[in-house]
């Protein structure tokens, strides 16, 4: 008899979570295994929704209130046109989020495609089987690409697809006949062989392909843009929807420019997760909660996260007493806070002794250095107490110069949107705004590193969300994501589901030669996203920076998120309108390298 491995252990609550543990190839195949994929074992979570009616799609149209406990209720009301669509699933696996989506949209055709399918043959083979079926499992094995639309023409397992044509680059629509579903989670791993990893289908690169081969109308998007839900995990999730500048990467720029992403089902964040100033995410739940009043989306208090929990459960008066959110606060709550309020009430009421050896109190008054030994909860509390006091010397620090930085863009933005005919009052404007940056760069030099640091940060978190529209696409969620219970998933480990939407209206703006020198910009800027543009610019090609910057006006430009004083308009910051001129702008240099 096979032993379970330990990564298969988990409390079963669920009847699939049974099957599965019970499953000798899959026991046997993630014996020893880092690569394990998790998959939704809970119907609750997975999707309640039967199929759509004609009752059902006016309940929709004409009282769209429903309780979105699960991710199908969620979506259900931007599925509608795909009713009757072709759906591409890959990695399906024990097939309970096939089967949801399958009976809410029955679709034209179902592919399955699953390299396991010896593994879980046992759940693909009824779905196959039955009579009248619309599933089909796909021959992984002949399949050069799974990702490739024109390899499911060949082997004809979507006719209808193969007869539709190919949009020209750039018009508007997208492709409803087709909907895409993956679980990612898997083969999330370091390769020691990296030819190897070529063989594997990774979360990472294949999704970052998906969207980019939306510039070029490529693989799933040869018949028009197509819209896709995928599972993967929260280690993944943050790189394609991160909640601050500093998870900003090269695949979140692409998914600004190219899709509107949202997470319908997530995990809560854990208290060491980077955050922003607490007073930011307040204003962000507060806005998703109107546009959850408007669409009439309620989601239950138990599937919230914290924030969001206390702003419905408390109030938002009760939740602006709390230090965390006042505007002022630098520091989230973190874990040692809570430890070190439970110690000082303990050395306050006599549960805790400073020394070892008697009650509390004991010879304390009396004892000479070396008597009696100190006790490891006193150990700790002094440590704690040392901690707070840097963090509120920090904080200190770090908000004087926020304060500047704030003082210098409002500044940056008067000079932008006033046009004055007076010259002599914008001379003085000028004058008073160098006087302020010079003061900036004076306190910025007194900081250590370390300090900057976190200064850069929260100063661009700031910039990130001060414009007329947040950067970051997770201020734009329309409700807040659905927070899943581990043992809801194989495996225990939450996965997210997030949905990508294709925004045609950017498409086609830049040439085959610009997207190309686009890729290679975003490659450079973002190894090092800390860098400011000037520096960033130079690091691609010397004297960059003085022929790319004149030509990209927006960087510049206050009231498009820039700055003049561009030694603090770092990567990170850079919108998509700024990234794209930068491109164009390169191509425009007759001096540029011939690699970069």
């Amino acid at each position: 008899m096979l032993r379970v491995p330990a990564v298969l252990k988990q409390v079963v609550k669920y009847p699939l979570a049974q099957r599965l543990n019970e499953n000798k190839r899959l026991t046997k195949l993630y014996k020893g295994s880092s690569t394990e994929r998790i998959q939704v074992v809970s119907p609750e979570l997975c999707g309640k929704a039967a199929r759509f009616s004609s009752r059902r799609v006016r309940d929709i149209l004409t009282r769209p209130s429903h309780y979105s406990d699960d991710a199908l209720r969620r979506l259900e009301s931007t599925l509608r046109s795909y009713v009757g669509c072709d759906i591409i699933d890959i990695n399906p696996g024990a097939c309970l989020w096939s089967t949801k989506i399958h009976e809410l949209l029955k679709p034209r055709r179902h592919i399955l495609v699953e390299p396991l399918h010896n593994v879980y043959n046992q759940f693909l083979r009824p779905l196959v089987d039955a009579p009248g079926s619309r599933y089909t499992l796909a021959d992984t094995s002949s399949l050069w690409d799974r990702w490739n639309l024109g390899d499911y023409f060949e082997k004809d397992l979507l006719p209808e697809q193969a007869h539709l044509e190919e949009p020209e680059l750039g018009s508007p629509g997208g492709n409803n006949t087709l909907l895409i579903v993956a679980n990612m989670s898997q083969n999330r791993r370091t390769y020691a062989d990296r030819a190897a990893a070529h063989k594997i289908l990774d979360s990472h690169y294949k999704a970052l392909e998906f969207v980019r081969a939306l510039e070029t109308r490529s693989g799933f998007h040869s018949k028009g843009p197509v819209r896709m839900l995928m599972w993967m995990s929260d280690q993944d999730k943050i790189n394609f929807l991160p909640r601050t500048t500093s998870s900003r990467r090269r695949i979140s720029v692409y998914n600004e420019l190219f899709c509107d992403v949202e997470e319908i089902v997530g995990d809560a964040l854990g208290p060491h997760a980077t955050r922003r100033e607490a007073y930011i995410d307040l204003q962000s739940s507060l806005l998703t909660a109107e546009r959850m009043k408007k669409d009439d989306i309620d989601v239950p208090v138990t599937r919230m996260d914290e924030l969001p929990r206390k702003l419905r459960s408390e109030g938002i008066d009760a939740v602006m007493q709390s230090t965390r959110y006042n505007d002022s606060a630098i520091h989230g709550e973190r874990t040692w806070h809570k430890e070190l309020h439970d110690l000082r009430e303990g050395f306050a009421n006599g549960s805790y002794s400073q020394f070892v050896g008697g009650p509390p109190g004991f010879e304390e008054k009396k004892r000479k250095s070396g008597d009696l030994a100190i006790t490891p909860e006193f150990k700790k509390f002094q440590l704690l107490v040392r901690t707070e006091k840097n963090q509120r010397n920090k904080k200190a620090v770090v908000d004087q110069i926020l304060s500047e930085d704030a003082q210098i863009r409002a500044r940056q933005l008067a000079i932008a949107s006033n046009v004055r005919l007076d010259e002599i009052a914008h001379k003085k404007d000028i004058q008073e705004l160098d006087e302020l940056i010079d003061r900036y760069n004076k306190l910025l030099a007194r900081q250590t590193d370390v300090r900057l640091n976190s200064v850069h940060f929260f100063a661009d978190d700031r910039v990130a969300w001060s414009g007329d529209s947040s950067l970051l696409l997770w201020d734009h969620r329309n409700a807040e994501p659905i927070v899943p219970q581990a043992n809801e998933f194989h495996i225990s480990k939450p996965l997210a589901l997030l949905d990508f939407r294709p925004k045609v209206s950017s498409m086609n703006v830049l040439t085959t030669v610009q997207r190309k020198y686009l890729d290679d910009i975003l490659f450079s800027f973002f190894a090092t996203p800390g860098f400011s543009i000037t520096a960033a610019l130079d690091a691609m090609a010397p004297g960059a920076a003085e022929a790319i910057i004149p030509k990209a006006r927006s960087l510049r430009d206050p009231r498009r998120g820039g700055r003049i004083d561009l030694d603090q308009l770092r990567v990170r910051v850079l919108t998509p309108e700024m990234l794209q001129e930068i491109a164009v702008a390169w191509d425009g240099w007759l001096f540029k390298p011939t690699h970069v």
